[in-house]
């Protein structure tokens, strides 16, 4: 019943800090051969690949790379957020959102299940939010892409179990990352922390754990799941 990644070979996107750092961390401690992204340069980890999502060009050449490894795993870990009233949302604005969270995705999904269902083999976690199960004032661009990435993996999971690639994906509460620091401030995320029944925020520690056994041989039936990991905070 151990958790063991032992020649498995997994991208994570988003992987330089907050959950996606957490989660390389932890795949490599389990002694998976981990691909990770960021937008930073960094050179001292030959399976960092620096790539900028909304840059056509970037994206194109991150693609390449990918198309051309036999990936046992996938989580789609990359996103943003911005906030303010939908009359004041600008259109620029809201399909950056939704390319990042959802069209990225789509693409990186689009380029490795084909493999995966050729070797019979794979799983996939999109991490979603609980922005994909209940909406948010302010935050019309994030809860679309969101709640869209939610409809994505469901589609594309009853697409693909029986070739044995298991797509879920992982629904974070609040959690204190650098992201949700700069958009809700401490105020906020301290009243947040009051209304959890669990009695605090999340940390990143909470998180990676679920994402790891979705990744893992342990999960062997679970299908287009949004598994919400927030201590309660959407039940009440």
């Amino acid at each position: 019943m151990n958790l063991d990644f032992t020649n498995k070979k997994i991208l994570v996107t988003g992987g330089t800090k907050g959950i996606g750092k957490c989660l390389v961390k932890n795949f490599r401690e389990l002694g998976g051969k981990v691909w990770y992204t960021g937008r930073q340069p960094q050179n001292n980890d030959p399976n960092y690949v620096q790539v900028d999502f909304l840059n056509n060009l970037d994206f194109k050449k991150f693609i390449s790379i990918i198309e051309n490894i036999e990936f046992d795993i996938v989580v789609n870990n990359a996103g943003t957020n911005k906030i303010g009233p939908i009359e004041d949302y600008s259109v620029e604005d809201y399909s950056d959102i939704l390319d990042l969270n959802l069209k990225s995705c789509f693409v990186i999904m689009k380029t490795v299940i084909p493999g995966m269902k050729k070797r019979g083999y794979g799983r996939l976690v999109n991490i979603t939010s609980i922005s994909s199960e209940i909406s948010m004032p302010l935050r019309s661009a994030y809860c679309s892409s969101k709640f869209g990435l939610v409809g994505l993996t469901k589609a594309a999971s009853v697409e693909c179990a029986k070739h044995g690639v298991l797509i879920n994906a992982v629904g974070p509460g609040v959690t204190t990352t650098k992201l949700t620091i700069d958009v809700l401030g401490d105020k906020k995320m301290q009243e947040i922390s009051e209304k959890i029944p669990i009695g605090r925020l999340a940390t990143v520690e909470d998180i990676s754990p679920v994402v790891m056994f979705m990744c893992s041989n342990l999960n062997t039936y679970m299908v287009g799941q949004n598994v919400i990991v927030d201590g309660g905070f959407i039940c009440v």
